[in-house]
C-alpha cells in the first residue's frame, strides 16, 4: 500500500514552527522580566567581581577598532588574545559605538540579552531534536525558574540554606561570570546545528554548526571544553557523524585561530592548574578520571535501548556535566582546571534530564487525562512561586549604585587625572574598573590562566601576600614594584570599603614611601623611580639572565633594580603612538642596550634609522633591546604579526572561503534542481 503525503504535513510543521515561536518569545519575556534592571544598569552592587574588566575590554575594541594587536592595559601589557576570548568584548565594543552607551551599560545590555536568550536556545536544540513541546518547555521553564545546582550542592546556596534562588543570575551579577553564561547561552545553537549536520547534512547547517562552535570557543575557555565533550556524547548517541563532526572541528578552529593560537592553547593548558589555588590534579582525581570513562561506557550500554537518540545524548552528556563539580564539591576532587566552575553546566544536564521526564510522563499518562492535569497544575503553582521569588531577588541583586559615592571610582579617576600613563599597582576591587575610565596601564588586573608574564604574576603575589618575607617584607615588595616600572602602589586600610584587602600588610609602607592621596582609610604611595619613563638605558651586564625561582629570590635581578637607579646611566623617553607602537628616543653606547618593561612577546619589532634591530626578552619577562647605537639613538618599536599568526590568519582565511563557497554550490545546486509536479510518495 502507497501513502501519499498530503497538504496536511506541511501545514502541522507549520503550526508547530510557529507554536515554538511563540512559545520562544514568552520564555524571552519571562526571563526579560525577571531581569530587566540589567538591560539599563550602569553600575549594580557587584564591584567584587571582575565584570569591569570585560568592560574595560570592550572599551578597548571600541576605542581601538583597527589597531588592536597589543592590550597595555593590564599584567604589564599582552598580546590582545591573551587578554581574554574577545566574543563578548566586541560584541560589548559593537553596542557601544552603535548606542553611545558606556562601556559598562553596553556591557550589561549584551549580558542581559544574552541571560534571557539561555533557555530560549536550550529549547530550540531539544525541540529541534526530540519534536517534543512537553520535554522542550519544561526544560527552558526549569532552566529558567530553578537552580539544580543549589539543590545538590549547599556549598553554592547564597544567603541562607534557600534551595531556590535563581543560581544562574547570581553567578552572572554577583560573581562576573559573563563569558561562561554567554558561552552556555551559545552552546546549544552549537550542538543544534552539530545535530542537524549529523543527522540532516546540507551547507547551512554544516557552516553554521562550524560558526556557534568558533563563538563558544571565542567566547570562554569553559563553553569550549564542555563543548567538546558534548559532541563526544552526540556521536556516542547518534552512533554517527565521528568524521563530519572532527572536519566542522577542525574547520571552526582553522577560522576562529588567530584569536586561539597552538601557542596561546599550550600556555592556557600549562598555567589553568594554578589559578584559584589548585595547582595539580589529586591523586584521587587521577582515579577519578577512569571511574567517570566507566560510568560513561555503562550509560551507553544500558540507554542503547532507547528508540529516541536526543535521551540518550542528555544521559551521556549529563555524566560529565554532574560529575565535574559534583566530584569536586561532595568529594573534594578537582578532576580538571577550577571544577567548581561548571555549575551552570549541571543546572543544563538536569533541566534536560528533568524535561526527559516530563515528557516521559506525558506520553504514558496520555490516557489519564485527569492526572496530565494534575501534574500541569503542580508545575504551574511551583513556577507561579519561582516567578515571585527569582523577581524579589533579582530586583535586590541588580540594584543600581551610584558609583561615584564608591571608594572604588575615587581611586580610578584620582590615577586617572594625576598619574596619566603611569602603571600602578592597584588590586582588589578598584583594578577592575580603572581602565573603564583610564588608558593607564596596570600591573595586575585581567585574567590570570592567559597572562604570559609569568615572573609578573608571581611579583603581584609577593607584594599583596608577603609570603616568608618577614621583615624584609615592605624592602622586596619595593623591589619588584621598582623593577616593573611601577610608579604608585594602592593600599585599602582594614577599615576601608574596598572589598578584598590585597594587601595582606596594609601598613608595611608606612614611613618609607611618600603619601600621594588619602581618603577613608585608603592611601596611594608613589613608587621612588629615577624616571616615569618604562625605556631604561641598562649596561649588558644588568639583563637578568636567571628567572627568579620564587617572589623571594631578588638576587638575580639586583644589577638591573640598580641600573634603574644609576644616575650616570642616560634617561629614555618613552611615547605611545598606538597600543601596539611606542618610540624610544635616548642617547646610549654600544655597550649599552634598552630595557623597556612591557612582557616580551613574540612578535616585538625594533628598528633604528630603517634598520631592524634585535628584540628579545630577559628573565623577568621584559623587553630587550639591543640598537647598538653610538650617540643619539631613536628606536621604532612596535608590535606585529608572528609567523603563527601568519599561518593562523591564512587557516582562518581558508576556512572563511570554504564556508562561502560551499554555501555557494549548495545553492547553485538547489537552483538548477528539476522541479517535481506532485507531492512525494513513500511505502
Amino acid at each position: 500500500m502507497r501513502l501519499h503525503v498530503t497538504a496536511a504535513a506541511p501545514v502541522e510543521r507549520t503550526r508547530r514552527i510557529r507554536l515554538a515561536i511563540a512559545l520562544s518569545l514568552a520564555i524571552f519575556a519571562l526571563n526579560a522580566w525577571l531581569c530587566r534592571e540589567l538591560f539599563t544598569a550602569e553600575f549594580i552592587n557587584n564591584l567584587l567581581s571582575n565584570e569591569g574588566a570585560f568592560a574595560s575590554l570592550g572599551r578597548f575594541f571600541r576605542d581601538h577598532p583597527t589597531d588592536y594587536r597589543w592590550f597595555p592595559w593590564f599584567n604589564v601589557g599582552m598580546a590582545t588574545e591573551n587578554a581574554y576570548q574577545p566574543l563578548l568584548p566586541v560584541l560589548a565594543a559593537v553596542t557601544g559605538a552603535i548606542s553611545h552607551w558606556s562601556p559598562t551599560r553596553s556591557l550589561h545590555a549584551v549580558l542581559a540579552f544574552s541571560y534571557c536568550c539561555g533557555p530560549v536556545t536550550l529549547f530550540w536544540l531539544a525541540w529541534d531534536w526530540s519534536e517534543s513541546i512537553s520535554l522542550s518547555l519544561s526544560a527552558a521553564l526549569a532552566y529558567t525558574l530553578t537552580s539544580p545546582a543549589e539543590m545538590l550542592v549547599k556549598q553554592v546556596r547564597f544567603g541562607s540554606d534557600e534551595m531556590w534562588g535563581p543560581l544562574r543570575l547570581n553567578n552572572l551579577a554577583w560573581y562576573g561570570e559573563a563569558p561562561h553564561s554567554v558561552a552556555l547561552t551559545l552552546l546549544p545553537l552549537a550542538l543544534l546545528f552539530l545535530y542537524r549536520a549529523t543527522v540532516r547534512g546540507g551547507a547551512w547547517n554544516m557552516v553554521l554548526a562550524g560558526v556557534f562552535s568558533g563563538a563558544v570557543a571565542l567566547t570562554n575557555a569553559f563553553g569550549a571544553f564542555g563543548l567538546a565533550l558534548a559532541a563526544i556524547s552526540m556521536v556516542l548517541a547518534l552512533e554517527r557523524g565521528l568524521v563530519r563532526m572532527a572536519i566542522i572541528g577542525v574547520c571552526s578552529w582553522c577560522w576562529v585561530s588567530p584569536w586561539l593560537t597552538p601557542s596561546l592553547i599550550a600556555w592556557i593548558r600549562k598555567s589553568a592548574w594554578s589559578t584559584g589555588g589548585f595547582y595539580t590534579a589529586s591523586a584521587a582525581a587521577r582515579f577519578a578520571i577512569p571511574a567517570i570513562v566507566v560510568a560513561f561506557a555503562v550509560v551507553w550500554l544500558l540507554t542503547r535501548r532507547l528508540k529516541a537518540s536526543f535521551p540518550r545524548f542528555v544521559c551521556l552528556t549529563s555524566i560529565w556535566m554532574c560529575a565535574i563539580p559534583l566530584g569536586f564539591f561532595w568529594l573534594g576532587l578537582t578532576v580538571v582546571p577550577q571544577s567548581d566552575r561548571y555549575q551552570t553546566e549541571l543546572e543544563m544536564a538536569i533541566c534536560l534530564l528533568f524535561g526527559c521526564g516530563i515528557h516521559w510522563l506525558w506520553s504514558v499518562r496520555r490516557q489519564q487525562r485527569y492526572l496530565r492535569i494534575a501534574l500541569v497544575a503542580g508545575l504551574v503553582l511551583i513556577g507561579i512561586r519561582q516567578i515571585d521569588n527569582f523577581r524579589k531577588y533579582a530586583a535586590g541583586l541588580l540594584h543600581p549604585i551610584d558609583i561615584t559615592k564608591t571608594i572604588e571610582y575615587k581611586v580610578v579617576t584620582w590615577i586617572d587625572h594625576n598619574l596619566p600613563g603611569q602603571r600602578t599597582l592597584i588590586g582588589g576591587d578598584p583594578e577592575y574598573i580603572l581602565n573603564v575610565y583610564s588608558d593607564n596601564p596596570q600591573f595586575s588586573s585581567g585574567h590570570d590562566p592567559t597572562a604570559p608574564n609569568w615572573m609578573q604574576r608571581v611579583a603581584v603575589f609577593q607584594i599583596q601576600t608577603g609570603t616568608a618575607a618577614g621583615d624584609r617584607d615592605a624592602a622586596i615588595s619595593l623591589f619588584w614594584l621598582k623593577a616593573f616600572g611601577n610608579q604608585a602602589i594602592y593600599v585599602p586600610g582594614p577599615r576601608s570599603r574596598e572589598h578584598y584587602h590585597a594587601i595582606l600588610n596594609p601598613h608595611k609602607f608606612d614611613g618609607l614611601l611618600p603619601v600621594l592621596w588619602r581618603d577613608e582609610d585608603d592611601i596611594i604611595f608613589r613608587v621612588p623611580q629615577r624616571s616615569e619613563s618604562m625605556a631604561h638605558v641598562i649596561p649588558r651586564g644588568a639583563i637578568v639572565g636567571r628567572q627568579p625561582i620564587h617572589g623571594l629570590d631578588i638576587e638575580p635581578a639586583r644589577p638591573y633594580v640598580a641600573a634603574l637607579d644609576d644616575m650616570s646611566l642616560p634617561l629614555a623617553d618613552l611615547k605611545w603612538i598606538s597600543p601596539s607602537r611606542a618610540t624610544i628616543r635616548t642617547s646610549m653606547e654600544p655597550t649599552q642596550v634598552v630595557s623597556v618593561q612591557e612582557t616580551f612577546m613574540p612578535g616585538w619589532q625594533a628598528k633604528v634609522a630603517g634598520r631592524a634591530v634585535p628584540v628579545t626578552g630577559d628573565k623577568l619577562g621584559l623587553i630587550v633591546i639591543d640598537p647598538a647605537c653610538n650617540g643619539s639613538c631613536d628606536i621604532d618599536l612596535s608590535f606585529g604579526v608572528t609567523t603563527e599568526g601568519w599561518i593562523c590568519r591564512a587557516l582562518s582565511a581558508a576556512a572563511t572561503l570554504l564556508a562561502l563557497s560551499s554555501l555557494f554550490l549548495s545553492r547553485r545546486r538547489a537552483d538548477i534542481r528539476p522541479a517535481h509536479s506532485g507531492p512525494p510518495a513513500c511505502a
